[in-house]
């Protein structure tokens, strides 16, 4: 009996130690996974044997050791934690790992695609329509201040007119992410804190200054928002040879000859591989750096209304990264806070991983 249970013990622990090997190597960019392999089967057996002294001890109604129990249970906790967190990390990889670099191989595609087909239709005439709807945009709100600076009815820099300045203030912040433009637009036309001096007045000569300061900030903040729009189509034009040699290779090699062969193989070794040499390696790295950052925000969604919350932290994946599956940290810290997609579930993985390591630790008291 004792020697069937050790038997299965092996082979659950074998198991589990594979799936962590292969976590860890992956995690790290190890080669070598079958020493990786050896050291983790070595932990998996210090787990059990820790598991052991810790039942040992409360078995023993005698003359328990408090130390030895205590020592046994941090050992526990410490080894079957970390083959735990990697089990479960193996098994996404291994079930959502297709899913995942198909999908991202479908983003690149349409990115290249998009900015192929945008080039052709014009990079000119995008530019300037974008210039033209910023311009219309903040003159209709600047237009509205001035008449509420000079209404007939209580006119003055009051909170109304503040409102429009605050609504062009909105206006900049809220399209800044289309263009990449990193400026914080958020008081820069009225600071409810250094502007408090200019709330109230009515005075006509006094309105007609405040008038005036207020409109060159609102011009300023548009000529740089210009500058960006040019900047942004500027750095398209480069990139046309580059963008139909890399919508050639998506279509003509890793659609027709790639995916196919991952689709049959199906194992994280091939998704990773594919990810880091293709994905990254022949496509992400021959984006410049505004493609890539246009790509990274595409796969971002914010949690709250505000696009701008995307750059503070707050935001969860549309399609995750295959970059960030490899990793164990990099999944388990997105998990914790919330930023899986929603359709990357995890719970069930984690039901698998806990019945794997439970049976191997039960077979494990039984041998003792």
């Amino acid at each position: 009996m004792k020697i069937a249970c050790w038997v299965g013990y092996c082979l659950f622990a074998g198991y589990s130690a594979f799936m962590t090997a292969k976590s860890v190597a992956m995690s790290f960019e190890m080669t070598q996974v079958w020493i990786v392999f050896i050291f983790v089967f070595i932990v998996a057996l210090i787990a059990g044997y820790c598991l052991s002294v810790v039942i040992g001890e409360m078995q023993n109604s005698f003359n328990p050791s408090k130390s030895k129990f205590a020592l046994g249970l941090i050992g526990f906790i410490l080894f079957w934690g970390v083959s735990f967190a990697t089990n479960v990390h193996y098994m996404l990889m291994s079930n959502e790992g297709m899913k995942v670099v198909s999908t991202e191989l479908g983003i690149y595609k349409n990115y290249v695609e998009e900015t192929v087909q945008g080039n052709k239709d014009g990079i000119k005439e995008k530019e300037e329509a974008d210039i033209a709807l910023c311009e219309a945009s903040v003159q209709n709100l600047l237009d509205e201040f001035k008449r509420e600076c000079d209404a007939s009815i209580r006119p003055g820099f009051g909170d109304r007119a503040i409102g429009y300045l605050k609504d062009i203030e909105d206006y900049f912040a809220s399209s800044a992410g289309k263009f990449g433009d990193q400026y914080q637009y958020r008081k820069a036309i009225f600071d409810d804190e250094k502007d408090r001096g200019d709330r109230g007045k009515t005075g006509a000569r006094e309105v007609n200054a405040l008038k005036e300061k207020y409109s060159l900030r609102v011009v300023e903040m548009l000529l740089r928002r210009e500058a960006v729009i040019r900047n942004y189509y500027r750095m398209k034009i480069p990139q046309t040879k580059d963008m139909e040699m890399i919508k050639r290779f998506i279509n003509d090699s890793l659609y027709v000859v790639d995916i196919p062969q991952i689709t049959e193989i199906a194992t994280p070794d091939v998704y990773y591989q594919f990810s880091k040499l293709q994905l990254k390696g022949n496509v992400y790295d021959r984006l410049n750096q505004n493609a890539q950052s246009e790509i990274e925000r595409s796969m971002k969604i914010s949690k709250t209304e505000n696009e701008e919350d995307i750059d503070k932290g707050k935001y969860r994946y549309r399609s995750y990264p295959s970059a960030r599956m490899f990793s164990t940290f990099n999944v388990w810290d997105d998990m914790l806070h919330g930023r899986l997609p929603v359709d990357m579930k995890l719970l069930g993985w984690i039901l698998f991983s806990l019945i794997v390591d439970l049976v191997a630790f039960i077979l494990r008291i039984l041998a003792r």
